[in-house]
């Protein structure tokens, strides 16, 4: 019966982390499509703006507010999209610039530990489900019958 329970638990688990993996690339389309069409320039760092994540933390936080021109001269002002409790880049700064040439004001600082990190920690996240599933289910009910024999108690085929 353990051993059961065991394999629909993996299952299950791994039924869950595919649910996960469909959900999480609808929920990363935008993302993605930003990063394959964004155009790209060069800004500059003109403040970091003081940022409070929950009224629970202590620690500031910041994001960068960073101005850059588009090719038809226009000037943008943005918020980077994270926060960070030391800011990577000073005030003056140059860093390169993601944006949406449709939407300009749609950009992002071209790092890419902000670009790929919530698609890698999503992705790390579903695998490791995924993968732990596949272990409950293919070992645990092997594993629960071996316990069971060593006990001297019947395993549950009942041989």
């Amino acid at each position: 019966m353990a051993s059961a329970g065991r394999s629909v638990l993996g299952t299950v688990l791994v039924l869950v982390s595919l649910g996960l993996l469909v959900a999480g690339w609808r929920l990363t389309e935008n993302d993605r499509y930003f990063l394959l069409h964004a155009a790209r320039a060069t800004g500059q760092v003109v403040a970091h703006e003081a940022f409070e994540r929950e009224a629970w933390k202590v620690t500031k936080r910041f994001r960068m507010v960073v101005s850059f021109s588009t090719p038809s001269g226009s000037r943008i002002r943005f918020r980077s999209v994270s926060n960070y409790g030391k800011p990577p880049y000073a005030v003056g700064d140059t860093v390169g610039v993601r944006y949406d040439p449709e939407r300009p004001t749609r950009a992002r600082v071209d790092r890419r530990i902000e670009l790929l990190a919530p698609l890698l920690i999503w992705t790390g996240a579903v695998m490791l489900l995924a993968v732990l599933g596949v272990v409950i289910a293919i070992y645990g009910p092997t594993h629960a019958r071996a316990m069971s024999r060593v006990r001297g108690a019947p395993s549950p085929s009942g041989r």
